[in-house]
């Protein structure tokens, strides 16, 4: 039973993975020329699909080794690797419709960036306090 949910999971990975990297450029009007995409567009795309396909691999292999929080655990770190390999390869594929960033591109960046570190060390910082309280008790 679990060797065929595993098998199953696999084979829909690999025909999600197939079908993400024939995924083409929009077509546009020939007065235009083609679509073009900011650096790192492909790449971003790509760890999303990754996470989105590694936290339900993370919960199988979590069923199947009956510990469910290594799964939780492990899901979306196989999924980031998977997604980082995947958008390296359409970047990469799409190399000719990639164009540098604009100064308000990289301002909205930096600023999703610090919101994003000031996030995770509030969060880091809560689940201490939590322990330490939980520790006393």
């Amino acid at each position: 039973m679990v060797l065929s949910i595993i098998l199953g999971s696999l084979a829909l990975l690999a025909i999600l993975i197939g079908l993400l990297l024939n995924i083409g450029v929009k077509k546009s009007d020939d007065s235009q020329g083609p679509v073009m995409y900011p650096k790192g567009y492909w790449l971003g795309r790509g760890i999303a699909i990754g996470i989105l396909l590694g936290i339900p691999l993370g919960i199988v292999l979590g069923i199947s080794t009956e510990n469910i929080g290594l799964g939780i655990a492990l899901g979306p770190a196989m999924g980031l690797a998977l997604g980082s390999a995947i958008g390296s390869v359409l970047e990469k594929k799409h190399k000719e419709n990639l164009r540098p960033l604009t100064e308000e591109e990289r301002r909205v960046q930096r600023m999703l960036l610090v919101f994003t570190i000031s996030f995770l060390i509030l969060g880091v910082t809560v689940l201490f306090i939590i322990f330490y309280l939980l520790g006393r008790m």
